[in-house]
Parts: structure tokens; C-alpha cells; sequence
């Protein structure tokens, strides 16, 4: 059977057509390919960006967070101590022994208190570096600070495994700021007297959970404007470490928040 020419011919066009619509179709997958990686590189450039920032005032925030919890216990606790001391040892009476031996004894016993809250206030002014022993030591070593108030009854509930850390590169100091900035609002706004602080890990993820029974707000995520309760920072901050917070509160009913990360 002979072929005719013309017939060749629309068989060679035909395969020319399909080899160059295969050849536009690899151009095109390579040139979206291209595309994407690049914009893939300015996002990642553009988070590694944004969590440096974090990073950076996130150590700032601790480090001003620790310097006001250390000036304050100065001033009114280690001070009052050192000042009861001074006043006792002034009205010591060398010649009645009997009573000069009694406010000596309490004078040491004064001196005593003030050298075991040195050394707890030495670890809070650890700031960053007491993440080194863990974030469960660090949060503990906090909790430790504000239950010396004896204004507020603090519950702490640390359900971690031994010596757990999160992976992510700086999660823990991250996560240790958000427990002061919740403290620290609690202490500003929300007018409580029962904290609870709870850690532990569910479904692969790390949970932080801290609920007071203050007057509580109206929160409304979309519209809320948090006038300087840093809602927004945190916010910012979970979302680096791909978690997620949730505020549960209401007028006059508390506020609970909680906090979960993922931690494989």
C-alpha cells in the first residue's frame, strides 16, 4: 500500500505539534516551578525575618520582665528584711543579756530569710538562661516568684515528662515570655486573686493553660483592641511556632487562655 506524500506530511506536523506543545508544557511547569521556589525563598526570607524581630524582643521583653520583678523585690521585700535587721540590731542592750540574746537570734533569723530570697530572686534574674534547665524548671522557678505574694493563691499543675524541651529554635524562650506577659496582665487587669497554671502534652502537642478568676473582658479576636494587654505579640509569636492560642472569657467570669504547640 503506498502512502501519499501529503499524509506524511500531516503525520510529521501532527508529531511536530505534540512534541512542541510537551516542550511549552515543560517550559511553562518550569518557569511556575521557578516562580513558586522564589516565592517560596521571599516567604521564608520574610518569616526568618519576622522571627529574628521576635526573637529579639522577646529576649528584651524577659530581660525588662526580670529587671522589674528583681527592683521590686529589692525594694520591698530583701529591703524591709535588711531594714528590720538594722532596726533589731540598734536596739540591742549589750547589758541585758537575756534580751540582747533574743533580738540577736532574731536579727540572724532575719538575715536568714533575706539570704533564701537572694537566692531565689538569683534565679529569676537568670532571665534566658534558666531555659537551659527546661521550660517546666523555668515556669516553676516563676510560679515559685508570684506565690510569695500572698495576695494571689497560685495552683500549678506540670504534667510534662521529665525533662521535656521543645524542638523549635528558641520555642522555650518564647513560651516562657508568654507565661510572664499572662502573669503580668493578670497582675495589671484582671483584678484576681486565684491563678492556675497548668503543662502538659495531648495529641503531640505541648499545652500551656493559665485561667484566673478576674473580671474577665469581652473578647472579640476579629475586632478586640487589647489596650496594651499584648495579645497581639503573643498572637505572633504562637503562630512562629505553628500553635495556636485560644481566650476563653467573659465580663466578670475570668479568663482562661490556652496555648498549644506542636512538639514533634
Amino acid at each position: 500500500m503506498q502512502v501519499s506524500g501529503n499524509y506524511i506530511i500531516f503525520i510529521i506536523l501532527c508529531l511536530t505539534a505534540v512534541f512542541l506543545l510537551v516542550a511549552f508544557y515543560i517550559v511553562i511547569q518550569v518557569i511556575t516551578y521557578a516562580q513558586k521556589k522564589k516565592k517560596y525563598e521571599a516567604e521564608k526570607s520574610q518569616m526568618n525575618r519576622l522571627f529574628e524581630a521576635q526573637l529579639i524582643q522577646t529576649k528584651l521583653e524577659v530581660q525588662e520582665q526580670t529587671l522589674q520583678n528583681f527592683s521590686a523585690d529589692l525594694h520591698d521585700n530583701i529591703g524591709q528584711l535588711l531594714s528590720l535587721t538594722n532596726v533589731t540590731l540598734a536596739s540591742v542592750n549589750v547589758k541585758d543579756e537575756n534580751k540582747a540574746t533574743v533580738k540577736i537570734q532574731s536579727a540572724q533569723e532575719l538575715i536568714k530569710r533575706a539570704i533564701k530570697e537572694i537566692r531565689i530572686l538569683s534565679k529569676i534574674y537568670q532571665g534566658e538562661n534558666l531555659i537551659v534547665n527546661g521550660i517546666a524548671d523555668a515556669i516553676t522557678q516563676e510560679v515559685q516568684w508570684f506565690q510569695r505574694n500572698d495576695y494571689f493563691k497560685v495552683e500549678f499543675k506540670n504534667n510534662l515528662p521529665e525533662n521535656f524541651n521543645l524542638l523549635q529554635p528558641y520555642a522555650n524562650l518564647f513560651v516562657y515570655r508568654l507565661v510572664q506577659e499572662c502573669l503580668s496582665n493578670i497582675i495589671k487587669h484582671a483584678d484576681a486573686t486565684e491563678i492556675f497554671i497548668f503543662l502538659g502534652v495531648k495529641d503531640g502537642c505541648f499545652m500551656l493553660e493559665i485561667s484566673d478568676n478576674g473580671k474577665g473582658f469581652e473578647y472579640d479576636e476579629p475586632n478586640f483592641r487589647s489596650n496594651g494587654m499584648g495579645i497581639f505579640n503573643m498572637q505572633q509569636r504562637i503562630s512562629l511556632l505553628n500553635g495556636t492560642m485560644n481566650i476563653i472569657t467573659h465580663q466578670g467570669m475570668g479568663t482562661h487562655i490556652i496555648f498549644n504547640i506542636p512538639c514533634e
